[in-house]
């Protein structure tokens, strides 16, 4: 009886695949940070914080229906592209890890509609459900299933010590995002575990390229 390897990721054609998880990886991260901007520039107030009062956060949708449907769809488009580069690169213990990832966030973003169009009318109680919703898919559940994409794909694709090392502590502070479902503060292990997924992705995508071109000399 024979048995059969797990092909690594890129491993017939890396250049090629590189450049594309490139683009994808970069429309991930700029996509995202294009968030803040579109909402600064629609909103007429801040965006309110997780810990805010459902009043508060009743109120900013109401009054900002434009920048809530603009926070999803930049959200939404982010994430496009984080499931074009989860095809890419994806290997089979981690890719349902990292459309995990996409399926959360397009759930986030559906809350943030919803919310623009029922938040004039909208019992504070059905606003205070979709605003946790929105913060545990986009937030905590969507890190740590980015930072156990990042993990698992790293170990099964021919990536250099850095990019490895990289996950690992991505996933680790993906990991203690887990805390913001008990304090507050814990909010912070989201930004920071979310920030290093994403240069993990672009030095991901860079490591293919690279190991492309060394094959093809």
């Amino acid at each position: 009886m024979t048995t059969q390897s797990v092909p690594t990721i890129g491993a017939d054609r890396p250049a090629r695949t590189g450049s594309a998880a490139l683009v994808a990886a970069l429309g991930f991260v700029l996509a995202y940070f294009a968030t803040e901007a579109l909402v600064s520039a629609a909103a007429s107030s801040a965006l309110p914080l997780p810990d805010s009062s459902s009043e508060s956060v009743r109120s900013w949708f109401a009054d900002n229906p434009r920048a809530a449907v603009l926070m999803g769809a930049s959200q939404a488009v982010s994430v496009l592209s984080l499931a074009w580069f989860v095809r890419a690169v994806g290997a089979r213990s981690g890719r349902p890890w990292g459309l995990a990832a996409v399926v959360l966030m397009l759930v986030a973003s559906s809350c943030a509609w919803v919310l623009a169009a029922v938040a004039p009318t909208a019992s504070l109680g059905a606003v205070e459900l979709l605003r946790d919703a929105n913060f545990i898919a986009g937030g905590t559940a969507h890190v740590v299933a980015l930072g156990t994409f990042a993990f698992l794909t790293s170990r099964e694709g021919a990536f250099g010590r850095p990019v490895r090392v990289l996950s690992a502590v991505a996933l680790g502070a993906c990991v203690l995002s887990l805390s913001s479902l008990l304090v507050f503060e814990g909010a912070a292990f989201i930004l920071l575990g979310r920030l290093l997924c994403m240069v993990w992705a672009i030095s991901a995508a860079v490591s293919l390229i690279r190991r492309g071109r060394r094959a093809e000399r």
